[in-house]
């Protein structure tokens, strides 16, 4: 398999590239056009956001909040939940330093976060439009890879809010490891800085770190190995200095079972949406708890379904296999051991935790695609499957989970919080407040029964016990 892996030879005269590195199948304005079509789709998922101004739960509960009674540098290196969220902090950070500075109003504030987070999060559609690999040599696929990106269904929880400008950039990483290694200084220097603030947001990237040290050694390739090092130092960082422990974390799934999980939420929830895919969820625990075999059939299939994925994906020498490989092992890791959550049988739900989707659904989903474009398109298997993940996705767009697709309105709680500072503002979903009064407490590490912890919610410990009065 290393030896099919191994990249060919570049050719001796390199094609020129735009001064982002790329050859595109598109002209310049043709692009353009295209990459507004594609953020107008992923703004547009959940409107009432932009109607109303939102703050998604922790954006204000836990950061802005932490942010607005804490001294800046402290908010903006404080790691949370068992790791550093620089995305995250950097953002709130400076939302509050700007409400507090008269820059913008508090009614405004949400506009920030959620412009930040909507502009990292159309970042991998830039990689697609402008990056160079074999697979992107057709306009069917490049459409085809920003719509799995805008549309995959129960991945709405990851639009643009700040907190998950890691599952994006985490995208990015699987992308970059997909596309050919930019000839330009400038485009070489972009995916650097990528890979480097990718993991320093949160560990989703640090999956994928061993498949570009095995990239690097399989291409022989010197930007391959500056990708490799740049995403190393950046991992380095987050593991050394602020990863650590949690107590919603920690609670693995029984091994067996994560196929199962896979399959419930990486093959039924594509192929047949998420009601029905949520009736093979509750039929295969019934099984579990029953004592029955079906669950343990399921992830006998599923781990045979994906081998024989990879297996084919491994034939050629294309992004296939990283991009499959990348998609598994996130998928593997997150149910396994990564899902913020008391009970591990909630990973069955696949409305649990939507973000847990979206970073193994697109990954696999561009694998499939670029095993299509192997052969005749719309003669493929893979192509059938890539059109079917579209159809759920085109239905489900408007059919956002209710927490995601409404709230409160963030000018009317501020107009109540101008009246009385201890007014705590309602977030989307409720009941999530946030606490911008006057007085600052200070946040004691989590104790040994954080489920009686009476700190304010942007402390860790009061947070934690928002899990168990759930």
């Amino acid at each position: 398999m290393l030896n099919r892996l191994r990249a060919p030879p570049r050719p001796a005269a390199a094609v020129p590239d735009s001064p982002l590195g790329a050859r595109s199948v598109f002209t310049v304005g043709q692009r353009w056009a295209l990459f507004a079509a594609f953020t107008l789709l992923v703004a547009l998922r959940l409107p009432d956001a932009w109607t109303h101004g939102r703050f998604q739960d922790e954006e204000a509960t836990v950061f802005l909040a932490y942010a607005w009674h804490h001294p800046w540098l402290d908010a903006l290196f404080r790691p949370f939940a068992g790791y550093w969220n620089l995305g995250a902090n950097a953002s709130t950070v400076l939302v509050a330093e700007l409400v507090k500075g008269g820059v913008v109003s508090l009614e405004r504030a949400p506009y920030i976060t959620m412009t930040i987070g909507l502009a990292f999060q159309v970042l991998p559609g830039v990689l697609i439009l402008t990056g160079k690999a074999q697979w992107l040599a057709n306009r069917l696929a490049v459409v085809v890879a920003l719509l799995m990106i805008a549309i995959m269904p129960a991945t709405s929880e990851v639009s643009f809010n700040v907190l998950h400008i890691q599952f994006h950039l985490a995208l990015c990483t699987g992308i970059i490891l997909a596309l050919d290694v930019p000839d330009s200084r400038l485009a070489r220097a972009s995916y650097q800085l990528l890979l480097f603030l990718a993991p320093l947001c949160g560990p989703g990237a640090i999956v994928l770190l061993p498949f570009f040290a095995l990239r690097a050694f399989l291409d022989r390739d010197t930007g391959r190995a500056w990708q490799f090092g740049v995403l190393a130092v950046g991992a380095a960082l987050q593991l050394l200095i602020f990863y650590g422990p949690s107590p919603v974390r920690g609670h693995p799934l029984n091994p067996a079972l994560i196929p199962a999980v896979m399959l419930v939420r990486m093959i039924a929830l594509p192929a047949v949406g998420i009601q029905l895919g949520n009736r093979v969820a509750m039929t295969i625990v019934d099984s579990l708890l029953e004592g029955g075999v079906l669950v343990w059939l399921a992830s006998a299939a599923t781990v045979a379904l994906f081998a024989a994925l990879v297996w084919k994906a491994a034939q050629r020498r294309d992004a296939a296999v990283w991009l499959v490989l990348s998609g598994l092992s996130i998928s593997a890791v997150t149910f396994g051991v990564g899902m913020a959550t008391l009970n591990p049988l909630s990973a069955f739900n696949i409305q649990g935790g939507e973000r847990y989707n979206f970073l193994p659904l697109v990954l696999v989903g561009l694998a499939l695609l670029v095993l299509a474009m192997r052969t005749e398109f719309r003669r493929s298997i893979f192509a059938a499957l890539c059109l079917l993940m579209l159809i759920t996705g085109a239905y489900h767009y408007q059919l956002p989970l209710e927490d995601f697709a409404h709230g409160p309105s963030w000018p009317d709680e501020v107009r109540a919080w101008r009246a009385d500072h201890n007014h705590p503002l309602a977030v989307w979903p409720r009941p999530w407040v946030a606490d911008l009064s006057d007085e600052a407490q200070e946040c004691l590490p989590p104790g040994p029964d954080p489920a009686h912890s009476t700190q304010p919610r942007y402390c860790e410990s009061g947070w934690l016990a928002g899990f168990y009065r759930m």
